[in-house]
């Protein structure tokens, strides 16, 4: 282990030299060899010892925990009767009334040191006290009626069920909130240093970088991606994730939301709105000189003087704002842990025999960057212009703003190419960087299911081809 291992892993079993999970049988036997087995020198060293690592079982009825729970005049009872439990692979209570089964599971929540999330499932009414004292509760729908069900968090139908809802559709929706989280405050956390770091250079006068209605859209133009994120993304297949129950424990370990993940995500914005700002500051400051010799004042055509030059306040802030749009909407696609491309047509879901829908066949990944958010963004632009055409309003100081911003100045995509790719380089290399010498357990499965598939896929295009040549 280095230094920077130590430092900036963001897995807790990388910076202590533990990621051997994904390594294959032969390989781990490798490892392990490099390490010397102590011998047992005594009986307390043998397997019958008390600390051996022997599979326990504790059985215990409503009759006899009676005696431990709740007993205001010896609390030492329950932390006894949570220390025999605690060493135990499993605990079965039996005959037990809805107030024992409460109390249970705020025995765990009081002595589990950090408090841990608990989860209770029940079926009947006798368990709506526990499902109501745990911080996840799962009602089965069955015979015993919807009791359960009206006092859960989630409710499913068998009992079967609850492996998909924990380590399928649990882990997809912790890992994607855990990204909108950090992506919402990302977004607003850069649009508010782009306005520090502008008050400098508008000596603190209190001018507006940004229009008004312009900022008023931010959340709105910038939101869509960041909701299909939250609502579609997949870092793990399912059938890969139901071979692989281990990685349920990469949000035990708070993989997603370490202060690490978190401290990468401030530096992104630090770097993010020094390059989003710097590079934009060439609209500002060239004037006039920078008109487009195809249209504009240097093109000979217009009649009014100065027309077409646009260096205004206004052609500053919304390259800003165009720019900003830029780099939010691509840097969803990099923190996508699968891109959904969909199918072309997706209304050629009508034709006869086709297997998918037309919702299953929607790229809601592009449609949510492309569509929604960068093409909205420059309808915006332009029905901003032409609504403050209609007369004198708070609309009108943005007259003739997109026209010259987008049509009579080169500038504009210059800086919107220049900033967008080096805010874009500054992302992709960090996280290159990160995931070939820091990898969390959850990209080096991603690796492995990779070089599964295509194994997969070589095999069966083998077998094709074998088939068409007539072999097999």
């Amino acid at each position: 282990r280095t230094l920077l291992e130590k430092m900036f892993a963001v897995d807790r079993d990388v910076r202590k030299g533990k990621l051997v999970k994904h390594l294959t049988k032969q390989k781990k036997e490798e490892y392990y060899s490099s390490f010397k087995i102590l011998p047992q020198n005594s009986e307390k060293d043998g397997p019958d010892h008390i600390d051996a690592e022997i599979d326990r079982g504790f059985v215990i009825e409503g009759s006899a925990l009676a005696h431990f729970l709740d007993r205001e005049d010896e609390p030492l009872l329950e932390e006894l009767l949570f220390c025999v439990a605690s060493n135990c692979e499993s605990v079965i209570a039996c005959r037990v009334s809805p107030k024992q089964k409460a109390l249970l599971v705020k025995l765990a929540k009081h002595f589990v040191q950090p408090t841990p999330v608990t989860l209770a499932i029940g079926d009947g009414a006798n368990d709506v006290g526990m499902i109501q004292e745990a911080q996840v509760g799962v009602g089965i729908s069955g015979l015993e009626g919807q009791q359960a069900v009206n006092s859960s968090d989630f409710a499913i139908a068998q009992f079967r069920y609850l492996q998909d809802l924990l380590l399928t559709h649990g882990r997809w929706n912790f890992m994607r909130l855990s990204k909108v989280v950090l992506f919402s405050f990302y977004k607003n956390a850069v649009l508010a240093a782009l306005l520090m770091i502008y008050s400098r250079a508008a000596l603190y006068s209190g001018i507006p970088l940004f229009d008004q209605w312009a900022l008023s859209a931010f959340n709105f133009v910038c939101g869509w991606p960041i909701i299909f994120l939250g609502m579609f993304d997949r870092d793990l297949s399912r059938v890969y994730v139901r071979d692989h129950p281990h990685l349920y424990a990469a949000g035990i370990n708070n993989e997603y939301m370490a202060m690490r993940t978190t401290v990468r995500w401030i530096i992104l914005v630090v770097v993010h709105a020094n390059l989003i700002y710097f590079f934009c500051a060439s609209s500002l400051s060239g004037g006039g000189v920078q008109s487009s010799a195809f249209k504009g004042q240097m093109h000979g055509t217009d009649d009014d003087v100065g027309d077409g030059d646009g260096g205004g306040i206004k052609i500053f802030g919304t390259t800003i704002f165009l720019v900003l749009n830029w780099v939010l909407a691509l840097k969803v696609l990099f923190e996508c842990g699968a891109i959904i491309h969909g199918r072309w047509l997706p209304f050629k879901c009508c034709v006869k025999n086709a297997a998918e829908g037309f919702w299953s066949r929607t790229a809601y990944t592009w449609h949510g960057v492309i569509v929604l958010s960068i093409a909205f963004n420059f309808f915006f632009l332009y029905t901003y212009q032409l609504i403050g055409e209609d007369g004198a309003s708070s609309f009108s100081s943005f007259v003739h703003v997109t026209y010259h911003l987008l049509h009579t100045r080169v500038t504009t995509w210059l800086a919107v190419l220049l900033a967008t790719t080096a805010a874009t380089m500054t992302d992709v290399i960090g996280k290159v960087f990160s995931n070939m010498f820091y990898p969390t357990q959850t990209q080096v499965h991603k690796e492995v299911e990779i070089l599964k598939h295509k194994k997969k896929n070589t095999e069966e295009r083998t077998v094709f081809d074998l088939g068409e040549s007539g072999v097999v």
